[in-house]
């Protein structure tokens, strides 16, 4: 994790303290989660949009300064504690919440339970992200209705599990403690039931309601403000006994590789043109898009995780790829800006077009009709017209306004499509578009043009229209394609089998 300084738009004078007395519920603007924070000093008390993913660097009632979301200062008369929660103990209590110096409405959510003869206060909000969801990752699950295998797939077998990851899971996310949260969360059913209900009930609710539901009892370090004979929970520090019941944990995904040195050179390589100084630190800006690959997870939150039993993590490598270290005059070279923005969200705001790689058909993880396209593809691959088929699957674009058709039916999990790009032997090369349709009559998508090369330009431009349609591909949209030179052929749903579907499918393209 990057040690750089982490920085918000700060509308307290430089080096005034500020201190954070509230953190409001979650809610959905410009397509993406974000919440309010709330800062208090002299008087005077500002309310901060952030991204949601920006939770893990906020601790209640603890000192800001200059923006630095990376650094707090810990509020006096602070105790820090061991305190063991047990299940039949806990109580979940709301109340309606005035926020010192703000008009705006709040309700106060927290558990309560008696520890050592005290009153304990523990906030859902704290729960949430120091136990159950204290990374980026599981964080914007919570809102996607059964999102986990658009991810992973799971296989267990006596003492082991395996996760088998797509390349929709970010590879940062395979480091070692990410992977036992994840598997801790997995396998304790009770945890995985808490979960998973928090999006059904947020989807009804729009608030952050659960119900402690854990079965077992848990230990947490936590930072405490004592009032009254009662104990307020202002941090999570570290949370101790986890128990994950399985020796052995192996994982795959695409881009674990070997990486075999080449004396081949770069095809691309990239150059800032200014070097950013590390005094300068990153900027939050929630108007920024979603998460770049380079972007270090900020978790200012020192969080602990202490396991009964550490199991094993096997990583099966898929394949190798090149290294390459040196450069040519055939290396194309790309300039740009190294600047300090970043965002800690997970999806939307001004979502950028991306070059997604191709991959091998059994490299793709799909679920539904589009696992059904793929096994299309396969057998069609087996043809002796076909050279190859490569696909990459991803989620549709946002479009302008709120578009449902970027959401399945049940309104919260991603609309999915897959993109395969299928090269003939007679040196042809077709584009077909699937996207899921859950009883729609929309049809595939078949594109082929023996000029235009910049395609990604191409089915950003036919994705967005189609959300913008509502799920149709409307024949202006098509027309405009059509004037860029590219060939556009429809190709209709079968209801028979797969070898059907596929013979149909080829037939179009022979």
């Amino acid at each position: 994790m990057s040690k750089q300084q982490v920085k918000i738009a700060w509308p307290f004078a430089k080096g005034e303290k500020a201190q954070l007395i509230w953190i409001g519920e979650p809610f959905r603007c410009d397509h993406k989660m974000m919440i309010k924070a709330y800062f208090r000093s002299q008087g005077r008390t500002e309310g901060i949009l952030m991204d949601w993913g920006t939770l893990p660097c906020l601790a209640i009632q603890h000192y800001y300064t200059d923006g630095i979301i990376t650094a707090s200062q810990v509020p006096k008369g602070v105790q820090e504690i061991d305190m063991t929660i047990y299940p039949n103990s806990v109580k979940y209590h709301k109340r309606p919440w005035s926020i010192q110096g703000s008009s705006d409405s709040a309700t106060s959510r927290s558990f309560v339970f008696s520890f050592d003869g005290k009153n304990v206060i523990l906030p859902v909000i704290e729960v949430l992200r120091s136990i159950l969801a204290p990374n980026g990752f599981l964080l914007y699950r919570l809102f996607e209705s059964n999102s986990f295998p658009q991810f992973f797939t799971e296989t267990y077998e006596p003492n082991k599990i395996h996760l088998s990851f797509s390349s929709s899971y970010e590879l940062k996310y395979t480091k070692t403690g990410f992977i036992y949260q994840l598997v801790w969360l997995l396998t304790n059913r009770d945890l995985r039931q808490v979960y998973e209900n928090i999006a059904f009930t947020w989807l009804q609710e729009k608030a952050l309601i659960f119900e402690w539901g854990l079965t077992q009892s848990i230990t947490i370090t936590v930072r405490v403000k004592e009032n009254n004979n009662s104990w307020t929970v202002l941090q999570i520090v570290n949370v101790k006994n986890k128990y994950i019941p399985y020796k052995h944990i192996s994982i795959s995904h695409p881009e674990i590789q070997d990486q075999v040195k080449s004396n081949e050179a770069k095809k691309y390589t990239y150059r800032a043109v200014n070097k950013m100084d590390d005094e300068e630190g990153l900027t939050l800006d929630e108007q920024v898009d979603g998460s770049t690959e380079d972007f270090d997870l900020v978790q200012m939150n020192q969080l602990k995780h202490e396991y009964t039993l550490v199991p094993k993590i096997k990583r099966i490598k898929s394949s190798s790829s090149k290294q390459r270290t040196k450069e040519d005059e055939n290396t194309k070279k790309y300039y740009g800006n190294n600047d300090s923005m970043r965002s800690t969200a997970d999806s939307g705001g001004q979502h950028l077009a991306r070059g997604l790689e191709h991959q091998m058909l059994h490299e793709i993880q799909a679920q539904g009709e589009l696992n059904d396209f793929i096994n299309v593809l396969k057998v069609m691959e087996q043809h002796p017209n076909v050279v190859e088929i490569r696909a990459f699957t991803d989620v549709l674009p946002e479009g302008l306004g709120e578009r449902k058709f970027t959401k399945l039916s049940d309104g919260v999990t991603k609309r999915r499509y897959v993109i395969a790009k299928v090269h003939m032997t007679n040196g042809k090369q077709f584009n077909i578009i699937e996207v899921e349709r859950e009883n729609r009559s929309l049809s595939m998508l078949i594109l082929s043009s023996p000029n235009t090369h910049n395609w990604n330009a191409i089915y950003h431009c036919l994705l967005v229209n189609l959300v913008n349609s509502n799920g149709a591909w409307t024949s202006q949209t098509l027309k405009i394609i059509e004037n860029r030179g590219v060939i556009v052929m429809k190709a209709k749903h079968s209801s028979k089998g797969i070898r059907h579907r596929s013979n149909i499918l080829l037939n179009k393209l022979i």
